[in-house]
């Protein structure tokens, strides 16, 4: 063992300068480098792996508050259809002769029925149910008994409740169903045997459900009843595959199942150590070149000096030989030719070169913050938010990231409507995080809007307007702030309301003409109407202390 460990340090010895430095670099390089890679790898697929089951988990809990939202929407719509004059007097009320039971029908019930129709593409059809048997118009009115023979419905009319009752039918769509009140009888909650029934396209209920991610199987279900079911392709090709299943129930009840095979959640993790192992192999090449680079100088500057002290043997003193570095070579180099120069004197005069210092000026360079900048700060954020479980704080910083990229668009005027829309969504959200949800805010938006450019901030003013102008200056619980956006035949209608402190009457023509106390109205007009005319300008009405309202329209 001795004789072996001496001859591995002849070894080395008798190795030339240059190999031993570049040995000497590759193990002082190459073990950190492993152990830090090692280290690297492990941490980095521990924290994917935690970070793809949080986004996993947040995805899914978003998908359960749209779900809660969506099913809120359409209940306050089937109650208000049901507590409706004409829905509750068409349904009871005996006629005397035939022109009075079509002047309700024409007159009342099916002005009623198409209005919601009109605001509500997505009602495939309204239904209502009554006790008489001989009242039928088309599928609008059809008696009690008909209810039974549907084949979505389960149980008996009688068993029909005063709190809305969800089915599906086999088509997909899905049908919500509450008993109609009595007549004359609303406000005591005496309810009749007649019911109504909405039933509503479920691909456009289920809307926001597309894409939730990559490669799952995902099922809404309620009370025993499945409602939606969606799996990938690449699930039903391959059905045994190992799967992570998560689950998460909305206040209303309704429960969203996710699944997801492990392979895909791992997916990450094993780029990761792709990506590691090509870094390590880059980074090993970078040190091959770096030492064989560092060995060059260092041995160049050596044999210099060995050619130096061969001219000083021949006995040539008129050499000049400097090294600029401070180092032990550049000492021991500077130190020759100082010897050389004493030496030389002795033959002839003295001589003395001056050595001149220079000193560098360093120049601090200014960082430019710029829009990426912020937003990798932002993203930064929200991962480590993520990571230690700080949601509110991952939710601010993903909100301000999305606000602050639409918003400066890149310096562009225009903006895709729906970005615009995402953009006034996330100000909402950051205001009610701001405030403590403090108000509330009700949005209803066309899901068939075209996808078309509207000027870069026409929103947010509004929405700005009705939040600090309106609702909390009003300094009361409850406040509400509703966002309408529908596409209506040829042209796309904008509705901001609040139900705050309103405007005073006399200053409400000011608003959009000057710029007033901070309302920001003026510009948002002007630039409606240069971009599409005067029919586009904002139309502003409000009642002090109660409401105020703003509409405008783009034409496509």
């Amino acid at each position: 063992m001795d004789k072996l460990l001496s001859r591995c340090k002849n070894r080395i010895k008798d190795l030339s300068y240059r190999r031993k430095l570049i040995l000497t670099c590759l193990m002082v390089s190459i073990l950190p480098l492993l152990v830090t890679t090692v280290f690297c790898y492990v941490q980095v697929s521990r924290n994917l792996l935690q970070q793809e089951k949080t986004a996993l988990e947040y995805t899914l809990h978003t998908a359960s508050a749209s779900l809660d939202s969506q099913i809120v929407l359409y209940e306050n719509l089937l109650q208000y259809v049901s507590l409706s004059e004409p829905v509750i007097t068409t349904a009871s009320r005996s006629y005397d002769s035939v022109y009075d039971e079509y002047a309700q029908y024409a007159y009342s019930f099916d002005v009623f029925l198409n209005s919601i129709y009109t605001l509500h593409r997505e009602i495939r059809q309204i239904t209502v149910y009554t006790t008489q048997p001989d009242l039928q118009h088309g599928k609008q009115l059809q008696p009690l008994s008909a209810l039974a023979e549907e084949p979505w419905f389960t149980g008996f009319p009688q068993s029909i409740g005063t709190h809305p009752s969800w089915f599906r039918d086999d088509s997909g769509d899905l049908i919500v169903l509450v008993r109609i009140p009595a007549p004359f009888s609303q406000y005591i909650k005496a309810y009749s045997n007649n019911c109504v029934a909405i039933r509503i396209d479920g691909n456009q209920f289920f809307y926001f459900l597309d894409q939730v991610t990559d490669d799952y199987r995902l099922e809404v279900s309620c009370d025993g009843q499945s409602f939606f079911e969606y799996a990938s392709p690449s699930i039903l090709e391959n059905p045994d595959v190992d799967m992570t299943s998560m689950e998460a129930t909305g206040e209303r009840g309704w429960r969203i199942t996710l699944e997801k095979p492990y392979h895909a959640i791992v997916r990450s993790a094993r780029q990761m150590t792709w990506v590691l192992i090509l870094i390590m192999a880059i980074c090993l090449v970078v040190i091959l070149l770096l030492s064989g680079i560092f060995s060059d100088f260092f041995v160049r500057r050596v044999h210099r000096l060995n050619q130096a002290m061969e001219v000083i043997q021949a006995g040539n003193f008129n050499i000049h030989i400097q090294d600029e570095c401070h180092d032990e070579i550049g000492v021991m180099t500077n130190n020759f030719q100082i010897m050389a120069d004493q030496i030389g004197t002795l033959i002839e005069e003295k001589y003395q070169a001056e050595i001149t210092m220079k000193e560098a000026q360093l120049k601090a360079l200014q960082a430019q913050i710029n829009p990426h900048f912020l937003y990798n700060c932002l993203s930064l954020i929200n991962s480590r938010a993520l990571l230690t479980h700080q949601e509110d704080i991952g939710r601010m910083s993903q909100l301000m990231s999305t606000f602050y990229r639409t918003t400066l668009n890149k310096g562009k005027s225009d903006i895709l409507l729906k970005d615009e829309i995402r953009n006034v969504q996330s100000y909402l959200e950051i205001q009610q995080l701001l405030h403590d949800q403090t108000f509330d805010v009700q949005v209803e938006i066309d899901p068939l809007l075209p996808e078309i450019r509207v000027p870069n901030l026409i929103l947010q003013p509004l929405v700005e307007n009705s939040i600090v102008h309106g609702i909390l200056p009003k300094g009361e619980s409850g406040g509400k702030l509703y966002l309408i956006i529908r596409k209506v035949d040829q042209s796309i209608h904008f509705m901001v309301m609040d139900n705050g402190l309103g405007i005073p009457p006399e200053k409400i023509p000011t608003l959009t003409r000057t710029d007033s106390n901070g309302y920001g109205l003026k510009n948002v007009n002007e630039r409606l109407v240069l971009t599409y005319g005067p029919e586009s300008a904002l139309r502003i009405n409000s009642i002090p202390n109660e409401s105020t309202m703003i509409t405008f329209r783009i034409p496509l």
